[in-house]
């Protein structure tokens, strides 16, 4: 299957109306709000923008916890749902962070350590590949660096290893730079919509229509398959013909750029 023949709606193709309703904009991080492992200027200048227009911005991230907690503390964000939906930091009004586990933290910390283990077993098979170094801020899950600090990215032992976890039972999925391994019972999508209903008070139905969510990678595919309102960064098409679920539209830009891009489309459309 060729890409143009999955490619997304354009930008253009989103109606100007629909971006009056919209609240919150929901957001992987790595390679969707950054670009070649930096934020983009133009990046900080849209979430500060999309948070004086009063639309608060979730990230939703396979990141680390601490990694998270610097997000959360440092950038126009309203909160952060981290380590692909194990746990979402809140921020108070006065600026406190509030930390709301899926299940009970110590019981998600045991299940951690023994996925650990089973991980790096199978690591053993694969040289190439390591521990993320960010596992010790890890507090659920365990991250295995494919093409974060891994150069070049090693896609093929990847695939191999993402597969042999799977076939061990393990609740494994990979992002543009990791794979990511946590319990079974959540993902991004079942955290987002806890979320969305207990802190904020929407509905199923207004989350159809007052959420929009932005991603990168076949890890965000729960948030695609859910959200009508859905786009993909341009870089997203290198994984289009592997991935069931795809976004609605695509930006032209890739990771923090197209970022940009949908939140300038966002801000003129809510003026006109």
């Amino acid at each position: 299957m060729s890409i143009s023949a999955v490619s997304a709606l354009s930008l253009t193709d989103l109606e100007p109306s629909t971006c009056q309703d919209l609240r919150f904009i929901l957001t992987d991080f790595d390679d969707t709000l950054t670009w070649e492992g930096q934020l983009p200027v133009a990046t900080l200048q849209a979430l500060a923008q999309l948070e004086a227009e009063g639309i608060k911005v979730i990230p939703v991230t396979g990141g680390c916890a601490g990694w998270s907690d610097m997000i959360a503390r440092a950038l126009p964000v309203d909160g952060v749902i981290t380590e692909g939906g194990a746990c979402f930091i809140g921020r108070t009004a006065d600026r406190h962070l509030t930390y709301s586990f899926w299940r009970d933290e110590s019981e998600m910390r045991a299940e951690q350590a023994h996925i650990l283990t089973q991980v790096e077993s199978v690591l053993r098979q694969f040289p190439r590949l390591r521990l993320a170094r960010d596992q010790a801020y890890r507090l659920t899950d365990v991250a295995i660096d494919y093409a974060q600090d891994v150069k070049p990215p090693a896609v093929a032992d990847k695939d191999a290893c993402l597969a042999a976890l799977i076939a061990m039972g393990l609740n494994a999925k990979a992002s543009s730079i990791h794979i990511n391994v946590c319990s079974q019972g959540y993902d991004k999508f079942s955290m987002a919509q806890r979320v969305l209903r207990d802190v904020y008070g929407l509905s199923d139905a207004q989350q159809q229509e007052q959420v929009l969510y932005v991603g990168d990678a076949p890890n965000d595919e729960s948030m695609f398959a859910r959200f009508p309102l859905s786009v993909g960064v341009a870089n997203i098409v290198q994984h289009l013909p592997i991935m069931r679920h795809r976004p609605r539209y695509q930006t032209t830009q890739p990771g923090g750029l197209g970022f940009a891009e949908l939140a300038n489309f966002v801000l003129l459309a809510r003026q006109a």
